[in-house]
């Protein structure tokens, strides 16, 4: 609990001391990128949440479409999954993300947005039969997302947003893998 704090202070930091200075002429005197930390909330379809602080970098070109990168840090304390207890359960995705504006210019911007990367697994691992006896377990996934969003322009440097979709963090066609996926929400701001 106390790394997702110092980690989310960190992404809000660390973000607002940015690029400000930077602009593109063809994006209008914008700032070439744009970074929107956020917090994610994901409901899993097996009940629980998975929550924790999120930071997108994404370039602002001419064009509707926004290119980026992004990191997130997601956990749950317990998961049931496939005949099994997962306790600690921690996920750290890094993705490549595309963004699509559906409007051409306005205060508020709705907007369309996918991720696909590699997302880093820890949990330590029981049996429903036996949940007290854990193993530790490491692993990688193909973490995806896609959803929709609207954000608001305040001014040029603070646009908050809201977004909801559809996200998975370790997708497999093997039904016996772990993979938590569900719902998501998440609020943040643009700067």
């Amino acid at each position: 609990m106390k790394f997702r704090n110092v980690l989310c202070a960190a992404l809000l930091v660390g973000s607002s001391v940015s690029l400000k200075a930077q602009t593109d002429p063809a994006t209008s005197g914008s700032p070439r990128f744009t970074f929107s930390p956020a917090y994610e909330f994901l409901r899993s379809t097996h009940g629980n949440f998975f929550n924790g602080p999120s930071l997108k970098i994404n370039y602002n070109s001419a064009s509707r479409f926004k290119l980026g990168l992004g990191i997130e840090y997601s956990s749950s304390a317990v998961h049931h999954d496939n005949g099994y207890v997962l306790y600690h359960v921690k996920f750290l995705p890094v993705y490549a993300n595309v963004k699509y504006e559906l409007a051409k210019k306005g205060k508020l911007m709705p907007y369309a947005e996918a991720s696909a990367g590699l997302s880093f697994t820890r949990y330590d691992e029981a049996t429903d039969e036996e949940p007290l006896k854990t193993t530790k377990i490491k692993e990688n996934g193909l973490y995806l997302y896609g959803g929709l969003g609207l954000r608001y322009e305040v001014c040029k440097w603070f646009k908050p947003f809201v977004g909801v979709g559809l996200k998975g963090f370790q997708n497999s066609f093997n039904d016996l893998d772990v993979n938590p996926h569900g719902i998501t929400f998440h609020i943040g701001v643009s700067i």
